[in-house]
């Protein structure tokens, strides 16, 4: 096969490994997973108050002023035979709730918004039906019996109801759409509603695609115990008034989930993501804090990565090396055909000779598209599986949490008030750097190395093909960077972390080298 050929070939692959590979990123979020997540970005718009709760506010409002009182007001019972629970609606309006952005971009585009009364119907809906769940009985007679706590425990558990039902786990939107139906049947009666109350079938559809783009960016669902995770949207004023967002209970995931997955994922992703997991559990039980268990946990993950990448691509790094050490005659060759980038008898000579030296050593110069095609997929599932961690996205490290990315960290301006955006930009910082080095670094040794063989003259091929070289490496590191500015900040670490690896690799592979020049040349 001729070299032109198989670089074709290889680039064909190379192209058709990316295709499928960018597709192959799934999440690993099930069904109930994304319910719990979207329940946390739309709770409702009921803040709900305990007995006790109404009675300090009820001797607040007795203590205020005419004027304060007209400011003031009180929570209403949720059920009129209930003394137990009380409510009061409020109406989301920050872009990080579904509801507000939903009817922030309803106002925009002229779509009609519901009233605050239809999420009110919806909300009460939603509590009976945790309730019943949790008390595992289809009718719920007696409100009177319902305590506030059972009320906080049901929703903290069945919350999720609201868009998921546990009898058809394959989809979402089934309970929500029976909600809506529901609603509109108490609105058909005028039973504390009417039809002006309701959502447009345009609103309804802003607030699915809405609640779909939300959810679709939450992918940190690996988790090997179930658990709570994460921090997800606004918290709902029953569960956690004073918070301003929460975590929510992710199903644990096995190898038989991770194939029905997707093959990569069950082959590679899964495989990172439980090793990232057991690292991160196992050193908080050892009682190392939350953040510095995840970042220990990474620089095992990229340790045995790359020690198995290495092992994977043994002879190609061999290979390299010798390329290295060759250098010097391979400048030599190079010098003997000054016009082999426009002369056809000195280009084929010249090749003929380059060909005649790898075959004496036993080397593949296209070896380094082998390397590329296996590095490819193994980036992609390291992404993967460090995204789709559970635990990274519960902690943080000196206030980054490594599942957020760098950009998003450094261009929301309350994280450099915490703290998170410095770190973000030290670790960007050290990352492009390391990069940089390592990607440059054997450039640097081929280069001190062809300063030792005396030049006869301008060499136009090997001008050429170093100036391809170079401009390779850099689109390569830009690439790099790129991605690590704009992949969860775990991938900086995981870049920095290997970046230094292969530092290391160069140096070592070097001075391994240069002690076989010595030995031969006594």
């Amino acid at each position: 096969m001729k070299k032109r050929t198989k670089l074709t070939f290889a680039g064909i692959v190379t192209i058709g490994a990316a295709m499928v590979l960018s597709g192959c990123t799934a999440s690993f979020c099930s069904t109930v997973d994304k319910a719990h997540i979207m329940y946390a970005l739309d709770y409702g718009v009921s803040d709900y108050y305990s007995a006790d709760e109404y009675d300090v506010l009820y001797q607040k409002y007795n203590q205020a002023t005419p004027d304060e009182k007209a400011k003031m007001v009180l929570p209403e019972k949720v059920w009129d035979d209930n003394d137990q629970i009380y409510y009061l609606t409020v109406v989301p309006t920050s872009t990080s709730s579904a509801i507000g952005k939903t009817n922030k971009d309803a106002a925009s585009k002229h779509i009609k918004t519901p009233t605050s009364t239809y999420f009110e119907v919806v909300d009460r809906l939603v509590l009976e039906q945790a309730i019943k769940k949790s008390r595992n009985q289809d009718d719920l007679d007696n409100f009177s019996t319902v305590s506030y706590q059972e009320a906080l425990d049901a929703l903290d558990t069945y919350g999720y109801l609201k868009y998921s039902n546990d009898n058809s786990k394959e989809y979402l939107w089934t309970n929500w759409d029976e909600l809506y139906k529901q609603v509109s049947e108490l609105a058909d009666k005028k039973k504390g509603i009417v039809i002006d109350d309701l959502p447009t079938n345009d609103w309804v559809k802003l607030y699915k695609d809405n609640m779909k783009a939300f959810t679709k960016s939450y992918r940190s669902c690996i988790a090997i115990t179930e658990d709570d995770y994460g921090c997800y949207g606004y918290a709902n004023g029953l569960h956690y008034r004073d918070a301003d967002k929460v975590s929510v209970k992710l199903e644990a995931k096995d190898w038989k989930y991770a194939w029905k997955t997707g093959p990569m994922e069950g082959l590679l992703v899964f495989p990172i993501g439980w090793l990232t997991e057991s690292f991160v559990l196992g050193f908080k039980s050892a009682g190392v804090a939350g953040g510095i268990a995840q970042l220990l946990a990474i620089l095992a993950i990229t340790f045995i990565v790359r020690s198995l990448m290495l092992l994977v691509t043994f002879k190609q790094t061999t290979n390299n090396a010798k390329m290295q050490a060759l250098q010097p005659e391979i400048t030599r060759i190079q010098n003997k055909y000054p016009n082999a980038n426009n002369n056809t008898y000195e280009k084929q000579q010249m090749a003929a000779e380059m060909n005649k030296l790898y075959k004496k050593h036993k080397i593949n110069p296209l070896g380094s598209l082998l390397v590329m095609i296996v590095q490819f997929p193994v980036f992609i599932c390291v992404w993967n599986a460090l995204q789709g961690s559970a635990s990274l996205s519960s902690d943080s490290f000196l206030n980054l949490r490594l599942s957020d990315s760098i950009n998003n960290v450094l261009f929301n301006p309350a994280n450099w008030a915490t703290g998170g955006a410095v770190t973000a930009l030290i670790l960007f910082l050290l990352m492009a750097g390391a990069q940089v080095i390592s990607m440059l670094l054997p450039q640097w040794i081929q280069k001190a190395k062809r300063k030792q063989i005396a030049s006869l003259g301008k060499n136009p091929a090997q001008n050429d093909q170093q100036s391809k070289m170079k401009m390779f490496t850099y689109i390569m590191m830009a690439m790099i960077i790129f991605m690590g500015f704009t992949l969860p900040s775990a991938m900086g670490v995981y870049w920095f972390v290997g970046a230094l690896f292969s530092i290391g690799q160069t140096l070592i592979i070097e001075k391994i080298n240069n002690s076989k020049s010595k030995k031969k040349g006594k």
